[in-house]
Order: C-alpha cells, then sequence, then structure tokens
C-alpha cells in the first residue's frame, strides 16, 4: 500500500490540476484531493507507477502569483472507490524542487479561502 511520507501538513482543498508526463508522453487534467507545500493526493484517470515524473500545474483561483507550475514524482498510486465515478485512481506525489513563491501561493489560498482546515490542520500537525 501506500508509504506515508508526509513532512508537511496536508489540507482537504480539491484545486484543478493539468500535468503532462516528462517519463512517458500523456497529459490530462485532474483535481487535488488534498495538497501541501511538498506535495498532493491527485484524484486521476490514468495508471502511474512509482517514479513517473510529471510536470504539474495547480490553477490557484486568484493567486496573485498565478499557478504553480513544478516537476512531481509519483510516489504511490492505488484504484478509487466506485462512489468516485470521474476517476480510476488516487494518486500521491512528491514535488520537486518547488520555489518558495509556489510555496506561499499555496499557503496564503489554503489560509485565506479555507481558514478553518487551514487552523485545525496546522494546529493538529502532521499525521
Amino acid at each position: 500500500m501506500e508509504d506515508d511520507r508526509r513532512c508537511a501538513i496536508r489540507w482537504d482543498i480539491q484545486l484543478p490540476v493539468r500535468y503532462m508526463g516528462i517519463s512517458r508522453h500523456i497529459e490530462g487534467s485532474s483535481r487535488t484531493e488534498d495538497v501541501s507545500t511538498t506535495g498532493a493526493k491527485l484524484a486521476m484517470v490514468e495508471k502511474h507507477v512509482p517514479g513517473d515524473r510529471l510536470s504539474v500545474v495547480l490553477d490557484i483561483p486568484g493567486s496573485s502569483g498565478g499557478a504553480v507550475c513544478v516537476e512531481a514524482d509519483v510516489v504511490w498510486q492505488r484504484e478509487a472507490c466506485k462512489t468516485e465515478e470521474e476517476c480510476n485512481y488516487m494518486t500521491g506525489v512528491a514535488f520537486k524542487k518547488i520555489r518558495d513563491c509556489h510555496k506561499k501561493s499555496i499557503l496564503d489560498f489554503v489560509s485565506t479561502n479555507f481558514p478553518q482546515e487551514f487552523a485545525r490542520r496546522w494546529w493538529e500537525g502532521l499525521k
């Protein structure tokens, strides 16, 4: 099953995502199921294997810093529950060399638009 390697707090926030494969030619759109400054869980249609590298664009509404563009490695993937009809897989990705300004965009978006979720997760710490 998935190996929990979280090193940052994740917030249960859905954001639109676009991606392209770096290790193999694929492209598509998705959404986050949760997100942090170091990675995300994505609802995806196609199958990936750990080690696949993706170019990921997180579309953050109202962000003054624009979209967050980052390379990400697939860390794990599992089949989605039958209730999640629009996607086949839940996929954990770890961001590679994410810029500080992009981390700030994520933090600003969550703290401004989901202050209760931000505070709740912040004080709970890592799980």
